[in-house]
């Protein structure tokens, strides 16, 4: 059955398939983007399950997973540019990179993501912060501008509101599953991230989704284009900055200490472990 001829749900439902390809591949190389390609998967998942059952009740589910298509292209397009690089690369993946190292076909927000998953002493949860904060502030509102650009309807708040319901509704748990099948001892880095981690919370995904909305507005708007370009470029950076080294310089002190007393505690999977 071709895209074409596909319900919603089936649609979404292929997206998630391709997210838990990655999930198995990143699983097997131990690849530090594996954490949030799970996470990615299992919202993907809620998402379908909502379409499949009606609950909520879309107004227009073909927008709904036109919108989940597009998005997880842009994320597939940056995962498939790093995968290149790392490709040509004559270092090992595993080397510390900067932002710059990587080329420019790579979205801004996801080099900063991807350089800063590399420096050691970098915590799993970190990696699905960053790329959490690098597909809703960056991904998400260009996801929304072309699909506005290329139909002229900006209708559709409702909807796009009921699937923050679904995504939020469901991070608990997905939350929970993350810890059991990535981290050891997760509750031990809330003395490190405290409310740097809000993005994993209900809360947290229906504010950075409604900002990324506004954030299309401002993309569509001429006179706001371009500085809200740059604002949404930086804001992964900002995080990774406020989250790595705090203004405050006791706070960037106790950081520091707290990083050599917490071990990783990261694991992997065994092979053949279901994904969700």
């Amino acid at each position: 059955m071709t895209a074409e001829f596909m319900l919603p749900a089936e649609k979404v439902t292929l997206v998630a398939g391709l997210l838990a390809d990655r999930v198995r591949q990143y699983d097997a190389t131990h690849d530090r983007r594996a954490a949030f390609a799970y996470t990615y998967y299992r919202l993907t998942t809620a998402l379908a399950t909502a379409l499949d059952t009606g609950t909520p009740e879309f107004d227009d589910p073909p927008w709904v997973a036109e919108l989940c298509e597009t998005l997880a292209s842009a994320y597939f397009g940056a995962m498939d540019s790093i995968d290149e690089w790392l490709a040509g690369r004559s270092g090992g993946s595993a080397d510390e990179v900067q932002p710059s190292d990587l080329p420019d076909s790579i979205p801004q927000p996801w080099r900063d993501v991807f350089a800063a998953s590399s420096v050691r002493r970098s915590y799993m949860l970190e990696d699905v912060l960053f790329s959490m904060m690098a597909h809703m502030s960056y991904d998400l509102p260009e996801a929304l501008r072309r699909m506005a650009t290329s139909t002229g309807d900006r209708s559709h708040i409702a909807d796009f509101h009921r699937m923050n319901d679904v995504l939020a509704s469901c991070i608990d748990g997905v939350q929970d599953d993350l810890a059991a099948r990535y981290f050891r001892g997760l509750s031990s880095l809330d003395r490190l991230f405290t409310r740097s981690d809000e993005l994993l919370t209900n809360y947290g995904i229906r504010v950075a989704r409604g900002l990324a909305w506004f954030n299309c507005d401002r993309l569509l708007d001429p006179d706001a284009t371009e500085e809200a370009a740059r604002s949404i470029g930086r804001s992964t950076a900002a995080l990774i900055s406020e989250i790595r080294t705090p203004g405050d310089r006791k706070l960037r002190a106790g950081l520091w200490i707290l990083r050599r007393l917490i071990p990783d505690r990261r694991h992997w999977p065994a092979a053949g472990t279901p994904i969700g």
